[in-house]
């Protein structure tokens, strides 16, 4: 696969922009490398608009669009995950029923309730860090939040898996120690650029993520490709609430 290939591939499969038809929709190989390059990009054109907004509506409403634009950019890929792991992970059953589950496209009670709080949590933050008239704020903020999301599937394909195949395991294969090492050291070199703010984002997401993807293993005795996509939603509105308090 070339470079070229590999990044259509990555922006084919974890957001809805332009890049044409998805090159290789069986193959994930070397789709990870690019998970970064993806956050930043994402981050970026919510960081973008929500501050244009904040020209023109008040802060509130720009919440609002910054996290519509978030779903629109990205498709809410990883929204189902959330749905699932918020009906499937509190209740109490046997790991083969969570499982099961997971599986079910249908929405119950306790995943609507997750994907309410998900939004609202992005909505929320965003509408304080537009209050804050700092277009630079705004934006590292937003930058730092697509990225360090994305750069915490790495930690979270060290986990063991709790169903064979599925998209979960596909990354998983499709990945190369190469990968994980250039996610840490950009993920790592945008932390320090932003300051103690982006150290503190960084501590921040790493303790949210280990906490959900442990409480996965917990429950399922592994993650899944739900989990994966839970983790970088939780990220997402954690990193974002971390900067709220540099105001």
């Amino acid at each position: 696969m070339t470079v070229i290939t590999a990044i259509r591939s990555a922006f084919g499969f974890l957001t809805r922009l332009p890049v044409g038809p998805w090159p290789l929709q069986n193959n994930l190989n070397g789709i990870s490398a690019w998970l970064p390059l993806v956050g930043i990009v994402v981050g970026g054109l919510v960081g973008g608009l929500t501050f244009l907004s904040s020209l023109l509506f008040s802060p509130l409403l720009c919440g609002v669009i910054g996290c519509a634009c978030w779903v629109a950019v990205t498709g809410g890929l990883h929204l189902d995950g959330v749905a699932d792991c918020g009906d499937g992970l509190p209740v109490e059953v046997t790991r083969e029923r969570r499982l099961e589950i997971m599986k079910d496209s249908r929405l119950g009670t306790f995943g609507g309730t997750a994907l309410f709080f998900n939004l609202a949590f992005k909505a929320a933050a965003l509408a304080v860090l537009a209050a804050s008239g700092s277009w630079l704020l705004l934006l590292t903020a937003c930058i730092l939040a697509g990225l360090l999301a994305r750069s915490q599937i790495f930690i979270a394909m060290r986990f063991p898996g709790a169903r064979p195949g599925g998209m979960g395991e596909a990354f998983r294969q499709g990945t190369r120690p190469v990968h994980a090492l250039i996610a840490a050291a950009v993920t790592l070199a945008a932390c320090v650029l932003a300051g103690w703010s982006g150290l503190y984002a960084l501590g921040a997401a790493l303790a949210g993520s280990l906490a959900l993807l442990l409480y996965a293993r917990h429950r399922l005795g592994g993650v899944t490709g739900d989990v994966f996509g839970c983790t970088v939603e939780c990220t997402e509105w954690i990193v974002l609430l971390t900067f709220c308090t540099a105001l």
